[in-house]
């Protein structure tokens, strides 16, 4: 039985308020499972922090509600609470408002971290879209990537905001790219790819 967006919504606000663990369903996407502590909550967008090997936090995710097909309760609760109460684990703030959309979200992001992820996924195995913010338009990001070998292309991609189905920012994947990875170039590229 498909479960209803007024549940959903609820579940999520619950989950935003005791910092309760829950699991966001997608079906048919290809991260159709995130597991996490919503840290915020918009009109269209969940943010959560990511929970990996059970108990630790990785990063931030947000998904867009549209795509949402179910919410769960964790049934680890007690345990994660437990665990993040013994290691001293504080869940990240994330200062979004109930009309903020994909571009506010993504500005969030660029004021908090030098990179970020977009998804599009359209298709499944889809590659991530990491990199820096270099323009935002009325409807569109500017993407500088930055490679898996720490490298910067030396143009943008120009990526529209109703595309984006999931943003990410702060995973331990996506912090070496910042730590070790090149600086990002200070030019700014002047070709632009549109997608």
């Amino acid at each position: 039985m498909a479960q209803s967006t007024k549940k959903q919504r609820r579940l999520l606000m619950d989950s935003l308020e005791s910092r309760t663990p829950v699991r966001v369903l997608r079906q048919d996407l290809d991260d159709s499972r995130v597991e996490g502590l919503v840290i915020g909550l918009t009109d269209t967008w969940v943010v959560l922090e990511e929970l990996i090997d059970g108990i630790f936090l990785d990063g931030v995710e947000m998904l867009r509600l549209d795509l949402v097909t179910k919410v769960e309760v964790s049934q680890k609760t007690d345990y994660i609470t437990r665990a993040h109460a013994d290691l001293g684990v504080v869940p990240r703030q994330f200062p979004c408002r109930p009309q903020d959309a994909a571009r506010e979200l993504l500005e969030i992001v660029d004021s908090t971290a030098t990179l970020m992820s977009i998804h599009l996924e359209l298709w499944n195995d889809e590659a991530c879209y990491i990199g820096a913010a270099r323009r935002f338009g009325p409807k569109r990001l500017d993407l500088q990537f930055i490679n898996p070998d720490g490298t910067w292309d030396d143009f943008s991609d120009r990526w529209r905001f109703d595309r984006i189905t999931r943003i990410e920012y702060g995973s331990r994947y996506i912090e070496a790219l910042e730590r070790w990875g090149d600086p990002v170039p200070d030019d700014v590229p002047t070709e632009r790819v549109k997608r």
